[in-house]
């Protein structure tokens, strides 16, 4: 065997040891959930008040992805009218959520009509005030709404919009790997 050889074998062999493992799903069978969480961000599911299933995926304190199933807002009225549907999604961010100047479109997650909406608003910590930008999908489905919010905090709108860019990247894979029905 020649030498060349034995180095590409080997080099083969180093390659396939180097392999990471592959992603694991998170899937809710009760709930017709499933995404792809990133390579090191941990998942937590709970119950809130506001959401029946509230499953949250992190890297770090400052920046999360997550996904609330509730049933329909009657606040929320979705329509198959974009404007109504989009100005009622604003309204709700500013009264409820305390967004400020949220921006609304139609969009589609999981092949499904959604609404996205992206805003600013700020958020008490345990010593400060902080901004919180948000990239919020809304998705009505037929006896509940599905929330998928990929969040990032900072000190100012600067910071928190660049907390968001730095894991961007991944954010989008996971909401791109989202599958209900």
């Amino acid at each position: 065997m020649s030498k060349v050889l034995l180095f590409m074998l080997i080099g083969l062999a180093f390659a396939a040891c180097q392999r990471p493992e592959p992603l694991k799903p998170y899937d809710n069978v009760g709930y017709n959930i499933r995404f792809v969480p990133q390579r090191g961000w941990a998942v937590t599911e709970s119950a809130t008040p506001d959401c029946q299933l509230a499953v949250e995926c992190s890297k770090d304190p400052d920046c999360r992805l997550r996904i609330c199933i509730s049933p329909p807002k009657p606040d929320i009225l979705m329509t198959a009218n974009t404007f109504v549907a989009c100005e009622n999604i604003k309204s709700y961010i500013q009264g409820q959520l305390k967004g400020q100047n949220p921006a609304c479109g139609p969009d589609r997650i999981a092949g499904r009509q959604a609404f996205n909406a992206m805003y600013f608003r700020l958020i008490q910590g345990q010593d400060r005030v902080r901004v919180q930008f948000v990239d919020h999908e809304f998705v009505p489905m037929a006896g509940r709404l599905v929330q998928v919010m990929a969040y990032s905090l900072g000190d100012s709108e600067g910071q928190a919009r660049q907390a968001f860019e730095t894991h961007k990247e991944e954010l989008l894979r996971m909401m791109a790997s989202i599958w209900m029905r």
